[in-house]
């Protein structure tokens, strides 16, 4: 994920105490979270362009708890348009064995939004051989069926994307850089519409 340049908020949002007020730059939209998450993000230490980090701004990303209909997170305002569904390892293997028919109904509706992704909080390698890097590793589905349901879903469903993020902090990065890329092409959409 490549890092983004934020402008500052216009008007100024009470800081945490570890930051001055003047070095706080407020995300441009609140993240929706779904309230069934179970372990849902605090997008806390998100990357900022380097002129900003050498500046010593800081970027906060106000969150908002809501039941959305599609992903764990989403855009207030635009749960219709976006959304990301957010998988550990554990999970993953879960929803594609005894819930795969649920979750191939998740994945569907993704599908039908204008920007959409699964991200998987575990590296290639740990998909492939999860036994490998989870000590208590219970999981009798076949790791190649679970990397192949991926890669036929990512062609039946071409309108989301499945990002393996390598590790949780690595999830909650692609899950803001998904959300903000999103924002950020439909403002430049929409001002071109105007």
């Amino acid at each position: 994920m490549r890092a983004r340049t934020f402008a500052p908020a216009s008007a100024p949002t009470p800081a945490p105490a570890s930051a001055p007020a003047e070095n706080i730059i407020l995300a441009p939209f609140t993240i929706a979270v779904d309230s069934r998450e179970q372990a849902p993000y605090r997008f806390e230490s998100i990357p900022l362009a380097a002129a900003q980090r050498k500046q010593g701004k800081r970027l906060v990303v106000p969150t908002e708890f809501r039941t959305l209909v599609s992903g764990d997170y989403s855009i207030i305002g635009c749960e219709s348009r976006v959304a990301v569904e957010r998988k550990s390892l554990e999970d993953l293997y879960s929803t594609l064995g005894q819930g795969r028919e649920r979750f191939e109904k998740e994945v569907e509706r993704l599908n039908d939004l204008e920007c959409a992704a699964v991200v998987v909080e575990a590296s290639w390698s740990e998909i492939i051989r999860p036994a490998d890097f989870r000590v208590k590793w219970r999981s009798e589905l076949n790791p190649a069926s679970v990397a192949g349901t991926m890669f036929a879903w990512a062609v039946r469903y071409r309108n989301v994307r499945w990002i393996v993020a390598k590790n949780r902090r690595g999830g909650m990065k692609e899950t803001f850089g998904v959300l903000s890329e999103w924002w950020a092409r439909s403002r430049k959409h929409n001002h071109k519409e105007e």
